[in-house]
C-alpha cells in the first residue's frame, strides 16, 4: 500500500473536526439563541427596574418639594389670616375677657362692667349739639367733647353714630368708628353686639360687620338668628360687593344649620324663612353657574321657587314682637291679620318671641311702589345698653335679565304700638 502522506492525513482529520464542529454548531444553535435572547431580556428588565427606581426617587424629591412648597404656603396663609383678624380685632378692641365660655349669653343676662345704662330721652340733649355740630362743622371735636361726658353709655354711641350716618353717608367712616366704641368696652351683651353689627351693614363696613356676627355667633349659639344674620350678611355681600364664592357658601352653610338643628319653642318655624333664604341662594348661584349646591333632602327643594320680592323684617331684640306690614302699589296692606293678598302676596307666621323674623313673599311682582312699615308692639327684655330695639329690613327683587337687586336699612325703634315707615321698594314697570 502506498503510505498516505502526513500531509492528506492532517487536511482529512481538519475537515473532521470541522464537520464535527458544524454538527455541534447546529445541535447547540438553538440553545445558545434562546441564552442570549434571554440575557438580552434580563438586561431590558434591569434597565427598566433601574429607570423606574429613578423616576420614583425623582418623584420623591418632587412629592418633598411640593409638600414643602404647600407647608410655606399654607403659613403665610395662616400668617396673613392672622394678621387680618388682629386688624379687625384691633379695629374693634375686642376684650381678652370676651371669650364665649366666660360669661352668658348676653342680652338681659349679659356681664356688663362700667357702663352706663340707658335713661329714656337722655339722648335728646347730646343729640341735638352734635346736630348743630353737623350743620356748622367741627363735629368730631364736638363728638370728642360729649364722649368724655358719656363714654361709658353704648346707647351714646349707637345714637351718635346714627345721626351722624343719617346726615350724609359721607360720613360712613366716622360713624363706624363711634358705633365702634361699644365693642372697646368690656361687654358680653348680644343685643348690643347686633345692634353694632347691623349698623356696620347700613354703613357699608362689611368686613368688620361680619367679624362682629361670628363674634356674636360664638357668643350665642343656641339662637338661630346668630346663624341667620350671618348668611345674610354674606349673601348682602355677593350682591353689593361682586360675588364671592367662599362667602357665598358660607351663608349656604350657616342657613342649613338653621334647618338641621332643634331650637327653643320661642323660634318655632324658623325654619321657612331659613327654608326661602336657601332657595335665593340656590338662585344666586345658578346665576353664576354653580351647581349641586342644595344642601337638604330633595323634599324640601321646590321647583320654580324664584321669588320676584323678598322682604324680611328681623330684630336684635329677644323676646320682642314687632310685625311686618307691606303695602302693596294698589294699597292693600299685607300683615298678620291678612296674610294673603290678590295679586299673590304671603305674610310668614306671626312671630311674638325671639328675633324674628316675618318674610313677605310674591313671586310675580307688579310695577309700582311697595312700602315697608314695622310695628313695634313691646319688648319682654329690656334694651338697657342700647335703649332700643334695632329692626333689620331686606328687601331682595330680581331685576331684568336674571339679576337681583338687595335693598337693607336698619331703624331703631323705641316707641311701643307705633307704626313707622322703615322702607320704600319701587318695582319699574
Amino acid at each position: 500500500q502506498t503510505p498516505i502522506p502526513p500531509q492528506a492525513f492532517a487536511a482529512e482529520e481538519s475537515a473532521a473536526a470541522a464537520a464535527a464542529e458544524r454538527e455541534e454548531a447546529e445541535v447547540f444553535a438553538p440553545y445558545c439563541a434562546a441564552f442570549v435572547a434571554e440575557e438580552a431580556r434580563c438586561r431590558m428588565e434591569e434597565l427598566h427596574r433601574a429607570a423606574e427606581e429613578e423616576r420614583c426617587r425623582v418623584e420623591e424629591l418632587h412629592r418633598a418639594d411640593f409638600e414643602d412648597f404647600a407647608a410655606e404656603d399654607q403659613r403665610q396663609k395662616e400668617e396673613a389670616e392672622a394678621c387680618e383678624e388682629e386688624e379687625v380685632c384691633a379695629a374693634f378692641a375686642w376684650p381678652e375677657s370676651c371669650s364665649s365660655s366666660s360669661h352668658g349669653f348676653g342680652g338681659a343676662d349679659g356681664v356688663v362692667k362700667d357702663c352706663e345704662a340707658y335713661v329714656a330721652g337722655k339722648e335728646q340733649d347730646y343729640l341735638r349739639v352734635l346736630e348743630d355740630a353737623l350743620r356748622s362743622g367741627g363735629v368730631e371735636d364736638v363728638y370728642v367733647r360729649l364722649r368724655k361726658e358719656r363714654g361709658s353709655s353704648p346707647s351714646f354711641f349707637l345714637y351718635s353714630a346714627s345721626l351722624v350716618l343719617n346726615h350724609s353717608s359721607e360720613n360712613a367712616v366716622l360713624a363706624s368708628r363711634i358705633c365702634s366704641n361699644c365693642l372697646e368696652m368690656d361687654v358680653q351683651d348680644v343685643q348690643m353686639m347686633r345692634s353694632v353689627g347691623y349698623f356696620l351693614l347700613k354703613a357699608d363696613r362689611m368686613e368688620f360687620a361680619l367679624a362682629v356676627f361670628d363674634r356674636v355667633r360664638a357668643l350665642a349659639p343656641a339662637e338661630p338668628q346668630s346663624f341667620l344674620d350671618g348668611a345674610l350678611a354674606r349673601t348682602l355681600r355677593c350682591l353689593r360687593g361682586g360675588f364671592q364664592e367662599v362667602a357665598f357658601r358660607e351663608a349656604i352653610e350657616l342657613a342649613t344649620t338653621v334647618m338641621n338643628n332643634h331650637w327653643a319653642d320661642r323660634f318655632a318655624e324658623i325654619e321657612w324663612p331659613a327654608l326661602v333664604l336657601l332657595h335665593m341662594l340656590m338662585d344666586i348661584g345658578a346665576q353664576q353657574g354653580l351647581k349641586d349646591l342644595w344642601p337638604l333632602e330633595d323634599k324640601f327643594r321646590t321647583p320654580d321657587f324664584a321669588l320676584g320680592l323678598v322682604v324680611w323684617l328681623g330684630w336684635d331684640t329677644d323676646h320682642t314682637d314687632i310685625d311686618l306690614h307691606v303695602v302693596e302699589p294698589s294699597g292693600h296692606e299685607i300683615f298678620y291679620g291678612n296674610k294673603h293678598s290678590a295679586i299673590g302676596g304671603h305674610i310668614s307666621r306671626d312671630f311674638t318671641q325671639g328675633y324674628g323674623p316675618e318674610v313677605y313673599v310674591l313671586k310675580a311682582p307688579p310695577s309700582g311702589t311697595y312700602t315697608v312699615k314695622a310695628k313695634y308692639y313691646a319688648s319682654h327684655q329690656q334694651s338697657t345698653l342700647t335703649g332700643a330695639t334695632s329692626a333689620v329690613i331686606w328687601a331682595l327683587r330680581s331685576t331684568a335679565g336674571g339679576g337681583a337687586e338687595l335693598q337693607f336699612d336698619t331703624v331703631r325703634l323705641n316707641r311701643n304700638n307705633e307704626v313707622m315707615e322703615v322702607m320704600k321698594v319701587v318695582v319699574p314697570a
